[in-house]
């Protein structure tokens, strides 16, 4: 009876087997890591990192990340996209355990540094996502995928915050990171014995013997596919590198800003962080049916729209009523944003290039990244805590207006 429930879900719902797999096993993942990652910056603040130094941190993890997203994204077409997505999932997962053991800034670049070696699969995991989806059914897909991995947002951010409360920020976030790794594990341990090959790879690539070939072939390759992208994509790495850099100078010191300086305690900022999962859960069914009814450049639009004027209220808020506003706010956006920004990705792809243009995607992002977390550092430091985010403002209205220009793939239904 309870197979027949859960198939009746994944129907409704549309998530097909692999897409399943892949949705369950972050969900196991993300319980451990939704009560470590929002807490990530006063972790090294804790250790003794200033903003300036997190900023920094932050950048090495972007510049590596980047750099491996690009090597994924050729090893995934070229070589198929299940091994690497096991093989590093697991690296990523016991890169948590490291947190444990740092007791100074210093050693935090180990950490850093092993989790951003691990995001190779990044390409080949979303490649194989949207594969595993019909076209015309995608942005159902994906937001079914995001709900289901949301869940552990709504409880488990408020965990984090009362371990923090209970045991202090160094011994409660160690127990937190404790938890993403061990949970991590048995994640990706379900992935890797559940998770079927939805491309083998390019036998051309296959063929390939020796470094320097390989070499020669990855650096031809992205060169090729950037080139011979579409002009809607190229808009969207525009727009993923925008939007990038008002993200980079100041999602980093959120937490390390409402904990630190306004005083909120840890447990409420872990309230914070729930309410943001809890609306996007609940919004995420209507956003299908938003997405579906009036398309997804629109629907990207719309929610793209909303980021800056979020920052606004964030740099406005005085109390916790107009912080809570500002996380509803930024929940609903996310409802929306980010199935539709996946599936114009997928959609302006071809399949045999698909995951080395989605790993362009956060290439762009991620090198955006690098500096932008460096400048952030920098205004927080220098000029106060609320600089980066008033400097943002400007940036996310520009992505906005580039998200504008992009035409819509389907035909919304009327």
């Amino acid at each position: 009876m309870l197979s027949r429930a859960v198939a009746g879900l994944r129907r409704r719902f549309y998530l097909p087997r692999n897409a399943w797999v892949l949705a369950l096993s972050s969900t196991i993942w993300n319980v451990g890591g939704t009560m470590a990652n929002p807490y990530q910056a006063v972790f090294f603040s804790t250790v003794g990192a200033n903003a300036v130094l997190i900023g920094y941190l932050l950048a090495m993890s972007s510049g590596v990340t980047a750099i491996m997203q690009l090597v994924g994204g050729y090893v995934a077409d070229a070589w198929g996209r299940k091994k690497v997505i096991v093989t590093f999932s697991f690296l990523s997962a016991t890169s948590a355990f490291l947190f444990i053991f740092t007791s100074q800034s210093p050693l935090l670049v180990l950490p850093i540094l092993l989790s951003s070696i691990a995001g190779i699969y990044g390409p080949a995991f979303n490649a194989m996502l949207t594969e595993s989806m019909e076209p015309q059914l995608r942005a159902r897909g994906l937001v079914t995928f995001t709900l289901v991995t949301s869940l552990p947002s709504v409880i488990f951010p408020y965990v984090g915050g009362r371990l923090m409360q209970t045991f202090g920020a160094f011994d409660g976030l160690r127990i937190a990171f404790f938890m993403s790794g061990l949970l991590g594990v048995i994640g990706v341990s379900y992935r890797a014995l559940r998770l079927k090959e939805t491309y083998l790879g390019s036998e051309t690539e296959k063929k390939k013997k020796g470094i320097p070939k390989l070499v020669y072939g990855f650096f031809k390759d992205n060169a090729y596919v950037l080139r011979n992208s579409s002009g809607e994509a190229k808009k969207l790495l525009v727009y993923s590198a925008l939007a990038s850099a008002g993200t980079g100078m100041t999602v980093p010191y959120t937490s390390l800003y409402l904990v630190r300086v306004v005083g909120l305690p840890p447990e409420f900022y872990g309230i914070l962080t729930n309410i943001a999962g809890l609306i996007t859960v609940v919004l995420l069914l209507p956003a299908s049916r938003i997405i579906e009814r009036i398309g997804l450049s629109r629907s990207a639009i719309y929610a793209s729209i909303s980021v800056p004027v979020n920052q606004i209220i964030f740099v406005n808020a005085k109390g916790r009523d107009e912080f809570v506003a500002w996380t509803a706010i930024g929940g609903a956006s996310g409802a929306l944003l980010g199935p539709s920004l996946t599936a114009l990705q997928a959609d302006y792809s071809r399949q045999e290039m698909r995951a080395r243009l989605m790993a362009l995607f956060s290439v762009f992002s991620l090198i955006t990244a690098v500096p932008a977390s460096i400048f952030g550092g920098y205004l927080y430091g220098t000029f106060g805590p609320l600089a980066s985010y008033v400097a943002s403002v400007p940036i996310f209205l520009l992505a906005s207006l580039m998200l504008a220009r992009i035409r819509e793939p389907h035909k919304p239904s009327n």
